[in-house]
């Protein structure tokens, strides 16, 4: 089961079990939120096993300090991203769209550093958190962006996609992003677990099947499910 916790810009969310872990953090001002929907569900920030981000930018690593200092709970970053929690700054934010342009500057705001406790490179077993599934790098919205994959068919995916704030059940691409190209990979690794669903940090989640709309280039190269690795 897994719990969405919506914040002003973001979706976290609350993988509970007999080790909880929550993924994402929140913009700076998300912090009562995410403490009102812990107790909602029986649960103290001391319970948390693991704070884990998908990406470092303030809309999901907002309140990653907070939170670590009331939880007691290791905060876990992959390599690419730990900079800029390191520095509570978002870095280059890439635009794609005249949408994008005109949010930046509302979502490019400073956030509270801290040191990450758990920095990796190729991912995270979830096994010892008492969940069946794993985190997996899918670089390209942020250098250093990850998402969970879990057993059930079910993969938390940060800020690779968005939902539609129109359409229920709809992927579209996201306002920003580093590296299309590697973010495109992204999407074909996440592709090739065979989802069946898609809950991403900003908006409603999706079917897997929607990631198959995102195969293809506007040049008309299509991304194999099988072959070379991503």
């Amino acid at each position: 089961m897994l719990i969405r916790i919506k914040g002003a810009i973001s979706n976290c969310y609350l993988l509970p079990g007999e080790k909880p872990v929550l993924v994402d953090t929140g913009a700076p001002g998300d912090l009562r939120r995410i403490l009102a929907a812990l107790k909602s569900h029986g649960l103290e920030p001391r319970q948390l096993a693991l704070i884990l981000l998908t990406h470092g930018h303030s809309d999901h690593a907002g309140c990653a300090a907070e939170l670590k200092r009331r939880s007691g709970a290791q905060v876990a970053i992959h390599a690419g991203d730990a900079a800029l929690v390191r520095a509570g700054r978002n870095g280059v934010i890439a635009v794609q769209d005249t949408l994008g342009r005109i949010l930046r500057p509302f979502v490019d705001e400073e956030f509270e550093a801290f040191e990450p406790d758990l920095v990796f490179q190729q991912g995270i077993a979830l096994e010892p958190y008492g969940l069946r599934g794993r985190v997996v790098p899918t670089p390209g919205h942020t250098p250093g962006s990850a998402s969970v994959v879990l057993a059930s068919g079910e993969a938390l995916i940060g800020d690779v996609l968005r939902g539609s704030l129109v359409w229920p059940n709809k992927a579209r691409d996201h306002y920003f992003c580093n590296d299309p190209e590697r973010n495109q990979r992204s999407i074909v690794k996440l592709a090739r677990e065979g989802l069946l669903r898609c809950h991403p940090g900003t908006f409603g989640s999706f079917p897997g099947a929607e990631l198959g709309r995102f195969l293809s280039t506007d040049g008309g190269e299509v991304f194999e499910l099988s072959g070379e690795p991503v």
